[in-house]
């Protein structure tokens, strides 16, 4: 709870790094447009500056800070951007920039989960899927890495790849090749598990020909069990040895209106698309990061 300003907000005042005593003084209050809340207002002895005690939230100057949870939440649960504007009663625009500003505060809270000690693990599974921006002629590719036990998401970066198959030709005609960068996501997604990795650790995937290398470049100590890619029959009573992986694709699948297999609401940037993954990751983890 805010109980008095910790320094002056102007990086021009002698008080914003080394404040002295009684410093401020309260100056009465204003009111919130958004909740007509009572908020203190305050002005530095010092240099005159004028602020209240919001100057300090990291929501600070934002009209809607308390559509920020159900926003998050929205786009987590396979809400498209427009409909969840049309939920929220905001512009679409404002969805965008709630977005990217939950999707900011949620790497932080990631990075500072794995540097925790939480996510320590001697077991992981590792794969990529693959979804497109705007057209299926422009695919993307999901490096993804999950913890092996309870399926914690460890890692997911984007990378774009050129397309293959019969549109391979449509797609080189219409937007020249691409960059391939599935092998910088990947090092990316190993580089998060080699923060988590306990001394002993195994990585599994698929019998993809490139996993091999990757994973002797980011994490040497690590041994590798590579499985055959096969669909196991609904009544199989063979155990799936990458169940936890699968399964966080298909909640991906489900959970972000964007990574649907058949949808209009594709994402038109790879940002915007990491940004969706990233407050994704958040959402199931359980971070606060509203």
């Amino acid at each position: 709870m805010f109980t008095a300003p910790p320094y002056c907000p102007s990086p021009a005042c002698a008080c914003h790094v080394s404040p002295v005593a009684r410093w401020y003084a309260k100056k009465g209050y204003y009111r919130t447009r958004y909740n007509r809340q009572s908020v203190p207002r305050y002005r530095c002895k010092t240099c005159g500056k004028w602020f209240g005690s919001h100057t300090f939230l990291a929501t600070y100057r934002q009209h809607r800070p308390d559509a920020n949870k159900l926003i998050g939440e929205l786009l987590c649960s396979g809400v498209t951007m427009r409909r969840t504007a049309k939920v929220v009663r905001v512009h679409r625009r404002t969805v965008v920039r709630k977005l990217k500003f939950l999707a900011e505060r949620a790497r932080c809270a990631h990075q500072e989960a794995l540097k925790t000690g939480k996510f320590h693990t001697t077991y992981v599974q590792f794969d990529e899927m693959e979804t497109y921006e705007e057209s299926k002629l422009k695919p993307l590719s999901i490096a993804l890495a999950v913890r092996g036990k309870n399926g914690q998401v460890l890692s997911a970066k984007v990378a774009t790849m050129n397309c293959h198959g019969k549109m391979a030709a449509t797609s080189v005609q219409k937007y020249q090749r691409r960059q391939d960068t599935r092998e910088q996501a990947a090092l990316a997604a190993m580089a998060d598990v080699s923060v988590v990795s306990k001394p002993a650790i195994t990585v599994a995937t698929d019998q993809k020909k490139s996993y091999p290398n990757i994973i002797k470049k980011a994490l040497p100590h690590a041994v590798h069990v590579a499985h055959p890619s096969r669909r196991l029959p609904a009544n199989s009573k063979q155990k799936d040895p990458l169940f936890w992986l699968n399964v966080t694709c298909a909640k991906l699948r489900a959970d972000l209106a964007r990574l649907s297999r058949r949808t209009w609401s594709a994402s038109k940037k790879p940002a915007c698309l990491q940004d969706a993954l990233d407050l994704y990751v958040a959402f199931s983890n359980g971070y606060p990061v509203w």
